[in-house]
């Protein structure tokens, strides 16, 4: 994944903030690598949730007209 883009700023207790740094130096790893792995995972699954409820809206679907809709919106899903 590319690395331009934009900076955060997060706000967290003294106490996280000196155990992640702790856990990113036994892991060999920068705080920014950690931070980037993190989002990149919580991406992946929230769009594998989406997919699913969106499977779930399909496979309920009364008729095949309405499936064909949900499929349509499930494959325009991530083109924004």
């Amino acid at each position: 994944m590319a690395r331009d883009g934009m900076e955060m700023q997060v706000r967290t207790d003294t106490a996280l903030t000196t155990a992640f740094t702790e856990a990113t130096q036994r892991e060999h790893t920068t705080p920014s690598d950690a931070v980037r792995r993190f989002m990149e995972l919580y991406v992946r699954d929230s769009l594998q949730r989406e997919a699913a409820r969106q499977s779930r809206l399909v496979a309920a679907a009364p008729d095949e007209a309405e499936s064909m809709a949900l499929l349509q919106k499930v494959q325009d899903f991530g083109d924004d």
